[in-house]
């Protein structure tokens, strides 16, 4: 059975307290995890889309297969590692069975095996998540979460979690300064 969803047409048309009171729900969407830190929310968030329509959540783990290696190889560590990953997951999202499914892929790149799930699954939104990445220095998205972004058919939630706080340090902003009253 389809559930109805607003369109983004008619997202845009409602005013600002029916759009609070409805809040945006998904029939299915994908949410991304690598056993980071940034799962927990990446779950949380993703629960919190289906939720309201009781739609279906599926969850995503992806091997990344190193190139020396056929893309079927058996890769023992990494399938348990990802199994376990997965397990966790249900007691996170809070979902009931028939709403809620976890599953793991191999590929040779990360983004576009989440693209390909997307496709395939025909998914409303997908949720990846990101730590504060540094790349030589610099801040970086790398090269998976630009894929997923560029290519992706439906709405892509990109959650970054906070940097962890230290306070009286300066942030990585220029001329801020994390102090206990907030930001200066």
């Amino acid at each position: 059975m389809m559930r109805n969803l607003l369109t983004i047409p008619q997202r845009s048309r409602q005013s600002n307290t029916e759009s609070l009171q409805r809040g945006v729900a998904f029939n299915k969407v994908l949410a991304v995890v690598t056993g980071s830190p940034s799962d927990e929310g990446v779950l949380a968030h993703a629960a919190d889309l289906v939720r309201p329509v009781k739609g279906r959540l599926h969850v995503l783990h992806v091997i990344e297969v190193d190139r020396s290696l056929p893309v079927d190889a058996e890769i023992g560590p990494a399938a348990a590692k990802g199994e376990d990953i997965l397990r966790g997951t249900e007691e996170i999202v809070k979902l009931p069975k028939n709403e809620f499914d976890a599953h793991m892929v191999q590929a040779r790149e990360i983004g576009p095996a989440v693209v390909s799930e997307a496709i395939s699954r025909e998914v409303d939104a997908l949720v990846i998540g990101s730590q504060l990445p540094r790349q030589n220095g610099s801040f970086s998205l790398g090269r998976d979460i630009p894929f997923i972004l560029e290519h992706a058919p439906c709405l892509v939630v990109l959650r970054r979690e906070a940097p962890p706080q230290q306070l009286g340090r300066r942030s990585s902003a220029p001329g801020i300064t994390a102090t206990p009253g907030g930001l200066s």
